[in-house]
């Protein structure tokens, strides 16, 4: 062989050679490139096809009321789903649209198209169905129709507090309310559920299988209590329709502590099934106006400018009303020539041009130290979602003309929540406490785990100042505008105003908000209650629109909550007997108790079905009748009768239970075990009526 082809052959080799090893090297590269860098990755993508790696769902807690009576909690509702490959096997499609169309009232068409796409395996119907959607199903028995386990958010009282508590997405999430504000504390947090598979999905015998247990949510308790409630709910929603209102807002406080026991704003909502197709609409149910709206407080801010100015000791000469005052070149103007009046008197008359002055009296630096002092211009810190801090225009911006009209209340926004946490401090006796809602967090078993404290912001005014103010409320309560509100057997206190409505930005002719504002026991106070009616004609007094309503609220709450009359020992009160209405139309019933010198409270319309205490009871004069109605005002029309359980002898938790299990709502007084229910048992009544059940402690033996 040549010495030229050796070369060649060598050449050749070493070329050969040189791809092996690049070849080599290359597999190499991509073996350690595949094994080591992207090692994790291709052992995620094998475990994803032999594993399945679920979510295992948190329950929801509950939102409970101060008496753990259940206000919102989690039940299962199924969602309805589709096979569309198992439906074409069947060739059931038309079976399947007709049915679930009729069972779901839902469009038929629509479902067919569904039933009959290739591309999908599984395709959602409807979400959370009923009870009765879900059986209407199941007869039908139709291939290729399945459930999917769900949980739906469920609302016992249906409208009741419908702000307060707020409502969650159809997953759970909370939007608004306390479902918002502590949506991370009743969610939990979910677990999972790892399992080996066969190719087809099915799971292997005998296979490995790891769980991380779900964390279920914790139950909030709210310092809402569901009596007192239903008090402020009924008086406003009566003011509401009385005067053909825009809206009604409501809150009763327990001053002593800034605990809130009641809030109403009307018109509400069903929690169960809000608006969720028309958000302008649920935006403006679902708001609580009274933590979240802004408005211009008008003459009751009177009250907090008298305080500042009889406060600070600077204001010893009267102050002259002509109906108007020049300040600054900004002409205040007030609805009449009310002349010579002292602070207190000027509050109590509501004269903004005296008012006026005094802020004017006290200049800018005392002026905002008292203001900021009582809140306004800061949020109020409530637990809630909404919590807005008003507007109030920077110290350092503010010309005198500025000062005197926010001291009339005007040229300064604040929320009702503020003036209601202000008020509080007077009556008190100079404390502001921050408002709450909820009283701590709970286990699934009512447990309290957590309980929050009240907490105090600072002094508003001295003690001395507080009792003056109270001393000239009382006064409006005695002779002036307030008598009408007057609780027989209580003193108490109490205050009005009056302030243009807006909307847009534009004053609305011949509207006002007017606002009320009472407490109990004068003496010693404890329940305050506000009310305030949205489009009240401006003929009308705020107290002659308002008075009767907060009468109505306080008379509850004081029998509620155990605060004995004044001025009367134990056990020598007069005695009057419990008429029997039974049957009777509403007003005649009405007009028996109030003949026999009790009040009524009740919620719907026609004749009484029950009635608590019972006919021939002897109890104390202008005690609360509660009547439960043939029509109440949220009960849903063409409702399934029901058997009312017998709940005699049962603790609290249990008698709600039950009740809540047969389809009624609960109505509960007192306290200890059940002694007498309404109606009475294996009684025939319509699904969601109420069901008024009275308990009583056991006689202690000597």
């Amino acid at each position: 062989m040549s010495t030229s082809r050796v070369l060649v052959t060598r050449k050749r080799l070493l070329v050969i050679l040189i791809i092996l090893i690049s070849l080599i090297i290359l597999l190499m590269t991509r073996v350690g490139y595949w094994s080591i860098w992207k090692g994790d990755w291709l052992k995620a993508q094998a475990e994803n096809q032999w594993t399945k790696d679920a979510v295992v769902e948190a329950k929801r807690g509950a939102i409970l009321d101060r008496n753990m009576y259940v206000l919102a909690q989690s039940a299962a509702a199924d969602t309805v789903v589709i096979l569309p490959e198992k439906i074409a096997k069947a060739g059931n499609a038309d079976a399947v649209a007709d049915g679930l169309a009729n069972a779901l009232q839902m469009d038929r068409d629509e479902i067919y198209k569904k039933a009959t796409d290739p591309e999908k395996k599984e395709i959602w119907i409807k979400r959370q169905i009923s009870t009765e959607e879900e059986e209407a199903i199941k007869a039908l028995n139709l291939t290729g129709v399945s459930f999917i386990d769900d949980t739906k958010r469920f609302y016992p009282n249906k409208d009741f507090a419908s702000q307060v508590i707020g409502y969650t997405t159809l997953d759970g999430e909370g939007q608004t309310g306390i479902e918002k504000r502590y949506n991370s504390t009743l969610a939990g947090r979910s677990g999972r559920q790892v399992s080996e598979t066969a190719k087809d999905g099915s799971g292997v015998p005998n296979g490995q299988e790891m769980l991380i247990q779900p964390q279920d949510g914790k139950s909030v308790v709210l310092t809402i209590d569901e009596i007192d409630q239903s008090f402020l709910e009924t008086a406003c929603k009566e003011l509401y329709d009385a005067q053909q209102l825009d809206s009604v807002q409501g809150l009763v406080m327990d001053v002593t502590n800034g605990e809130i026991i009641a809030m109403a704003n009307i018109p509400e909502f069903d929690l169960n099934s809000p608006p969720r197709d028309d958000s302008a609409t649920l935006a403006a149910l679902s708001t609580n106006n009274i933590t979240a709206a802004a408005y211009e407080p008008g003459n009751i801010f009177s009250l907090f400018t008298a305080a500042a100015a009889l406060d600070a000791n600077i204001d010893p000469q009267d102050y002259t009303c002509d109906g108007s005052k020049d300040i600054d070149g900004e002409i205040i103007s007030c609805t009449g020539t009310h002349g010579t009046l002292n602070p207190l008197q000027a509050a109590e008359q509501h004269c903004v041009v005296c008012s006026a002055q005094q802020a004017d009296t006290l200049g800018k630096d005392l002026f905002y130290q008292y203001m900021k002092a009582f809140g306004f211009g800061e949020k109020t810190g409530i637990d809630f979602a909404t919590d807005t801090a008003g507007d109030m225009l920077q110290k350092r911006y503010a010309r005198n003309s500025d000062i005197a009209q926010m001291g009339a209340g005007q040229e300064i926004k604040t929320s009702q929540m503020q003036i209601a946490s202000a008020a509080a401090s007077i009556i008190n006796g100079g404390t502001l406490y921050v408002p709450r809602l909820v009283l701590g967090l709970a286990d699934a078993n009512g447990n309290m785990t957590e309980e929050y404290e009240a907490q105090e912001t600072g002094t508003t005014v001295s003690a001395d100042t507080a009792a003056q103010l109270r001393g000239m409320m009382e006064n409006v309560a005695l002779t002036g505008e307030g008598s009408s509100a007057q609780v027989d057997g209580y003193t108490i206190g109490c205050f009005a105003g009056t302030a243009q409505q807006y909307e847009d930005n534009i004053a609305v002719e011949g509207k006002v908000v007017s606002t009320f504002i009472a407490y109990a026991p004068a003496d010693n106070p404890k329940y305050m209650v506000m009310i305030t009616a949205n489009g009240a004609s401006a003929t009308e007094n705020s107290a002659a629109v308002c008075a009767p309503y907060a009468k109505q609220v306080l008379s509850g709450v004081l029998m509620n909550g155990k605060i004995a009359p004044s001025g009367s020992a134990a056990g020598t009160e007069e005695k009057v007997s419990v008429p029997d209405v039974m049957g009777l139309p509403m007003q005649e019933a009405k007009d028996k108790l109030s003949d026999a010198g009790l009040q009524v409270s009740l919620d719907g319309s026609g004749t009484v079905q029950g009635q608590v205490p019972a006919a021939g009871e002897q109890v104390n004069k202008n005690s609360i009748v509660v009547l439960s109605m043939e029509n109440k005002t949220t009960q849903q029309p063409a409702a399934d009768k029901v058997t009312v359980p017998d709940l005699t002898g049962m603790d609290l938790i249990s008698a709600r239970n039950k009740a809540l299990e047969a389809g009624l709502e609960f109505f509960a007084l007192g306290e200890g075990t059940v002694q007498k229910q309404t109606p009475v048992a294996n009684s025939t009544v319509e699904k969601g009526s109420s069901i008024i059940v009275e308990f009583k402690l056991p006689i202690a033996s000597e």
